[in-house]
């Protein structure tokens, strides 16, 4: 089975800063900015989508044959990169749970512990915003990866039964919109069924991941488009997504917390890969470059900061004030542990499993010749 998406993989520098902006929309979520049209639920669905996205175009090829090699090397290199800022978040959001009312009864907190850790607790219905609230997405992101490899062989092999693919997700789209329309907004279960459970969510990864194979199919393409052209979609998808922000308010909230702005930001996400418009260049820039390369750390960090400096200290200042100052220091720390934690300890955790199971696989391969 050959891959027939060849050619060299260039850097995506306007997904990446859009990656920044996801973030900033979670941000600005939290300190209660625009709070009608609640971005962070955009924000998250965006890097959904967008993971989806990237890693089919990083990994395709790599995981075309499904070989226990190179899926090993992909768990190992996702894992390295999402678990070490998640535990060391997890350590700096302890000390807060000290300083609160204890709203539950400590076996509680030592449940949500144990799930957090383990980034499972996306998984169960009650509890699962606990410690560092934003890491639920990284139990979903982690399932995500499970099913990467499976779905992108399923891909390769079913390239040219393109309908069957297209029944298979139009029917998983059409049951999960009906199940989000039936289900009662207001309802405790109906919220963590529609926003964190991760299969509900994988439909944002998959269109990524399909999203991830037309690009890869036409981005060699010769295409006489005018760059004048190009500037024109991009205004006009990044136009539309703001659009359909301005109108969720009157969309029903099962279906704002992720799905209505699927082909949006789809479509979005596809045509900025392109990078052939103006609006692509501008955000090609290395400021926004290097914002989007630390926005996992802003992610992970910013929440903290809010929850000592913002909700818990509460210092008697102007609130936009406040707000600002914590945005520059989510994002002053966020380049601090990028460059002295997130990146060093990826490389180090590879590294160390990397080699762990490569002296594994030759210690079998001795005995099975033995």
């Amino acid at each position: 089975m050959k891959s027939s998406y060849t050619g060299k993989l260039t850097r995506l520098d306007s997904l990446t800063s859009f990656r920044f902006i996801a973030a900033l929309m979670v941000y600005l979520f939290h300190v209660g900015i625009w709070s009608e049209f609640q971005t962070g639920y955009i924000g998250v669905s965006f890097f959904f989508i967008l993971s989806g996205f990237i890693l089919t175009y990083n990994y395709s090829n790599k995981l075309i044959h499904f070989d226990k090699k190179s899926v090993r090397k992909f768990y190992i290199a996702r894992f390295s990169k999402i678990y070490p800022v998640h535990l060391l978040t997890f350590f700096f959001a302890v000390p807060y749970y000290f300083f609160i009312p204890l709203k539950h009864e400590p076996v509680l907190y030592v449940f949500q512990a144990i799930t957090n850790i383990t980034l499972i607790h996306s998984w169960i219905p009650f509890g699962n915003i606990s410690f560092n609230g934003v890491s639920w997405s990284l139990s979903n992101e982690m399932f995500f990866y499970m099913i990467l490899p499976l779905v992108i062989m399923c891909g390769y092999k079913f390239r040219t039964k393109r309908l069957v693919l297209g029944v298979v997700i139009a029917g998983f789209s059409f049951l999960l919109l009906t199940t989000l329309i039936l289900l009662p907004p207001a309802n405790n279960f109906s919220r963590w069924f529609a926003y964190y459970f991760p299969v509900t969510r994988s439909l944002e990864f998959i269109v990524g991941i399909f999203l991830g194979f037309v690009f890869l199919r036409t981005k060699n393409l010769k295409m006489n488009v005018p760059k004048g052209i190009f500037t024109i979609i991009e205004v006009i998808t990044l136009s539309l997504l703001i659009l359909i922000i301005i109108l969720s308010p009157n969309i029903l909230q099962n279906l704002r917390y992720g799905m209505v702005f699927i082909p949006f930001m789809g479509l979005l996400i596809i045509t900025f890969a392109f990078q052939k418009g103006l609006l692509s260049r501008l955000l090609s820039n290395k400021v926004l470059i290097y914002l989007g390369e630390i926005s996992f750390s802003f992610y992970m960090i910013h929440n903290l900061v809010l929850s000592y400096i913002f909700f818990l200290w509460k210092p008697q200042i102007n609130q936009n004030l406040l707000i600002v100052i914590c945005l520059l220091l989510s994002i002053v720390l966020s380049s601090i542990m990028y460059r002295f934690y997130e990146e060093p300890m990826r490389i180090r955790v590879k590294d160390s499993l990397g080699n762990k199971f490569y002296t594994q696989s030759v210690v079998e391969s001795n005995k099975k010749v033995v």
